[in-house]
């Protein structure tokens, strides 16, 4: 081969090198990278919990580049986790707002719901809530959500708590088991317990959510994560609202998910699964925030369950919404 055609041959080869390294070069660029994993502790799976697996089984999360595992934790243990990074979101909001006041680093930044989702449910002889004087009345325990709505209701009615029996059973899921068997006389069931007890004669006396507010549900984080990674809250609250607004438009397709193995509906769940749904849509918030009033509330009842008491902590050390606030904005 000619001096010549050996230089042609060599630009030619050049020339090959360069166009396999600029599309191997494309093609790592429109690879998609690897999603980030994300995890969040749910303490039960309750009707508050739906939004977070619709969003994880519709592909929200995965939309927003984020691999999302979803455990079953303890609230107490979530939070632990939580402070320890082996977990990066929770559902406990309630206890998340205890353990601030108590000095935890911690932020609520999404809202579920703010109607506490509890019926009063009695034996079928008692009618009124005033029948309910010298009664034994079950609660999850001393300074549990349970208890302290029943002392609302009793406050309501000129009941003073010393006059009723509060019987500490430990676990919500025993207080149905402890009504039919006539250990108590009344309790707060949730749904769809609730529903179960009234088909079964056992009578409703009030709502919660006539008599108090609270926040339900949502997402907490850590202060670390929110000012570290504000990017990923939003894209965690915005896939979470994408569901939330699903849910809350596709009757149908809500009903048919919550079917499956998401809500602990037992054998009943055909007979429960409408009024289930009709009952927690009323409750899920858009875009995910409570006003400034239910914040301050909360607080205060944070704050008189420690002695000595401390010093109120101001809204903005607990909550902050504003990632919500841009997630919602961004949905609009």
């Amino acid at each position: 081969m000619s001096k010549a055609g050996r230089r042609a041959l060599f630009f030619l080869s050049i020339v090959s090198v360069v166009v396999v390294s600029a599309k191997m070069n494309i093609f790592a660029a429109e690879k998609p990278s690897k999603p980030t994993l994300v995890r969040i502790a749910t303490v039960s799976r309750s009707t508050l919990d739906p939004p977070f697996f619709v969003a994880r089984d519709r592909g929200f999360f995965r939309e927003e580049g984020l691999e999302v595992e979803i455990i079953l934790m303890r609230s107490n243990l979530t939070l632990q986790a939580m402070v320890a990074r082996s977990i990066d979101f929770g559902t406990a909001t309630g206890a998340a707002v205890n353990a601030i006041v108590n000095g935890a680093d911690i932020r609520v930044v999404l809202a579920m719901s703010d109607k506490p989702l509890f019926d009063l449910i009695a034996h079928p002889s008692i009618t009124r809530v005033q029948q309910l004087r010298g009664k034994k009345i079950g609660v999850g325990g001393i300074g549990s959500l349970s208890e302290i709505i029943i002392r609302q209701i009793l406050s309501a009615n000129q009941i003073p708590p010393d006059q009723v029996n509060f019987l500490q059973l430990g676990q919500n899921s025993l207080t149905f088991a402890a009504l039919k068997s006539g250990l108590i006389d009344a309790t707060m069931l949730q749904i769809p317990q609730t529903f179960l007890a009234q088909d079964e004669g056992f009578r409703k006396l009030a709502a919660a959510a006539d008599f108090y507010r609270i926040l339900q549900g949502g997402l907490t984080t850590t202060k670390a994560t929110t000012s570290e990674r504000p990017e990923l809250v939003v894209k965690v609250i915005r896939a979470t609202l994408r569901s939330i607004r699903l849910i809350r438009s596709d009757r149908k397709y809500a009903i048919e998910f919550m079917k499956g193995p998401y809500l602990e509906l037992g054998k009943e769940r055909e007979r429960v699964i409408e009024r289930t749904y009709d009952a927690a849509v009323q409750g899920y918030l858009f875009p995910g925030v409570v006003d400034d009033r239910l914040q301050r509330e909360m607080i205060a009842v944070a704050v008189q369950r420690i002695q000595p008491v401390p010093p109120l902590v101001p809204p903005e050390r607990v909550f902050d919404f504003s990632f919500a606030r841009r997630a919602g904005e961004t949905l609009r």
